[in-house]
């Protein structure tokens, strides 16, 4: 910080030409340069102020990244966190519905293998009835027809 520089010989002839004594003029010239001297280190310059602000936003400025810095890790690792949970759930959703999924296609599968083994024994009786209805249409035929072919070609 620049010290100010106190005039006090020019002080000392204002004062005299105001119509001061010249010894209680000197003795005021001195206290005040006592005084400017003594409070000239306490004395707030433009330039000092806008040092000490720029030093203590700079303090602010470090401090609030740091913090910023804190909260951004805390916050990174409660979403992976919460990712981790999340790919878990899903996981496990996901062995689930491959489980319900296995059951159901196994359910199904029985039901229509029972369903084809009914077809199957359906299809068989009625295959045994065909044929017995072709050989009894066989055998009707020839009872009755082969007799009128008889009597005709006769």
């Amino acid at each position: 910080m620049a010290t100010m520089a106190f005039d006090t010989l020019r002080y000392a002839r204002r004062l005299r030409e105001a119509g001061v004594p010249e010894p209680q003029a000197d003795a005021q010239a001195e206290l005040m340069a006592e005084a400017f001297g003594f409070y000239a280190d306490n004395l707030l310059t433009r330039d000092h102020f806008t040092e000490v602000l720029n030093a203590r936003f700079a303090e602010q400025d470090a401090k609030i990244e740091r913090r910023l810095g804190s909260m951004d890790s805390k916050f990174e690792q409660r979403i992976t966190a919460l990712e981790s949970k999340l790919e878990q759930r899903i996981t496990a959703l996901d062995s689930k519905v491959e489980q319900s999924t296995t059951a159901l296609e196994s359910k199904i599968e029985q039901s229509i293998t029972a369903l084809d083994s009914r077809f199957e024994q359906r299809f068989g009786r009625q295959d045994t009835v065909n044929r017995l209805h072709t050989w009894m249409l066989g055998m009707i035929t020839l009872v009755l027809v082969v007799p009128q072919l008889q009597t005709w070609l006769a």
